[in-house]
């Protein structure tokens, strides 16, 4: 096909443009072409805390959201197999037509049980959680008040309600509380966080949001896709680990994480849940999940319930990172959890630090603009519940090291 702004012989501006011209698919062109390419690794085997790399190098692996370390367990994949030898590779049609199997009833309800909500509702993936939700509440006059750093599926599930959408300061209770101020008192408000950040492992202040939310009259949805398996008592996320759980109007979480399969799932009233069922694209209009990924994720939620020392080692694994990087003199970004960001700065920074801990044996992600802002990129890293110490010891040592060698790099370019 032509590359370029206008169609041949016509003088119409191309509609292809904005994606033959995207500026950052051009970087990642480029940074392929140099070699230093910081996405979209291939691997070469299951995201194991020593995992083995397509080049057949063996790292330490921080770059995955498989919190529990069950993507690897064998009673998860022996479900996967089974479920896969009885109802074959895929469902083939959505849920409201040919598409439910007993397995995703199992699910829904353990779900919903785990979260003491009526109901759940399964979705494809993560993303679609979100969008079946948020598109579906809301009527004109109504307003979606959306914390600027949540995840993009949340920015682009509240632009595909009909409700107006409203960005508040990241974690910043006046900033909410000066927006519910200003809404006309009639209009129906649904306040959108993520329990925990992906890219930096911030939690949401939400006490301070349930109180807001209460008193203004408010819906509180919390994206949980990084506190489930990880935070609580239970397991069960940000809210549960601030004492708020009771005050959420709707949960959703991703089953890539913690749950080693794919997919999502919005945990809420049996009311909503019809609503959500009757009336969400991603679960109207989608294939259902695949049978081996819905019983994955069954397998690890019964071992998240029943083996909480899983759960007690990540958190342990958490805050041993974490002082390791402060002792090395890489401190992270104040958070709780599995994920924690190391700050970089520039994208090249960003960059050679990258490509100096993946050489020397660790896999980080490199995160920068616009999953963060321009000029405050970082490494993050992620840990598992089956890293061993001396892992988490080493890797701290290695990114810290990595971090500092490409600031210096940077510093004598300036100086140059």
């Amino acid at each position: 096909m032509p590359d370029h702004a206008h169609h041949p012989g016509t003088g119409r501006r191309d509609p292809f443009a904005p994606l033959l011209q995207n500026p950052l698919a051009a970087l990642f062109r480029e940074h392929t072409r140099t070699g230093v390419a910081t996405h979209a690794v291939p691997t070469g085997g299951a995201p194991l805390p020593v995992t083995t790399y397509a080049d057949g190098r063996a790292r330490i692996n921080l770059g995955t959201g498989n919190y529990l370390g069950l993507a690897g367990d064998p009673r998860v994949m022996e479900a996967a197999g089974a479920a896969l030898r009885r109802y074959g590779t895929s469902a083939s049609g959505s849920r409201v037509l040919n598409g439910t199997t007993a397995l995703h009833l199992e699910l829904e309800a353990e779900l919903a049980d785990l979260y003491g909500t009526e109901a759940a509702v399964l979705t494809s993936s993560g993303v679609n959680a979100n969008l079946a939700l948020l598109s579906t509440v809301c009527g004109p006059d109504d307003v979606l008040l959306v914390d600027a750093h949540v995840h993009a599926s949340l920015h682009a599930a509240a632009a595909a309600s009909r409700g107006t959408v409203v960005r508040w300061r990241h974690n910043d209770l006046d900033s909410l509380a000066g927006r519910l101020e200003r809404l006309d008192p009639r209009a129906g408000a649904v306040v959108v966080v993520d329990g925990v950040y992906s890219m930096t492992g911030e939690l949401a202040p939400l006490a301070g949001i349930t109180e807001l939310c209460r008193r203004y009259g408010a819906r509180l949805v919390v994206d949980e896709a990084h506190g489930l398996g990880v935070l609580g008592a239970r397991g069960r996320g940000a809210a549960e680990q601030v004492g708020v759980l009771d005050r959420v109007d709707a949960v959703t979480v991703a089953l890539s994480k913690s749950l080693a399969s794919v997919g999502g799932a919005v945990m809420t009233s049996r009311a909503a849940a019809d609503g959500i069922r009757a009336g969400a694209m991603p679960y109207v209009f989608s294939a259902a999940n695949d049978p081996a990924s819905v019983a994955a994720a069954l397998a690890a939620l019964r071992i998240l319930r029943t083996e909480p020392e899983r759960l007690a080692r990540l958190q342990h694994n958490g805050e041993l990172l974490r002082g390791a990087l402060a002792e090395a003199g890489a401190a992270p970004v104040p958070g709780r959890g599995a994920v924690l960001a190391v700050p970089t700065g520039s994208e090249a920074v960003t960059a050679a630090a990258w490509g100096a801990s993946f050489d020397a044996g660790v896999y980080t992600n490199a995160v920068a603009y616009p999953a963060v802002p321009r000029g405050k990129g970082v490494l993050r890293l992620t840990v598992m519940a089956t890293h061993i110490d001396a892992q988490l010891r080493e890797a701290a040592e290695v990114v810290a090291e990595a971090v500092r060698w490409a600031r210096d790099g940077e510093r004598e370019m300036v100086l140059a």
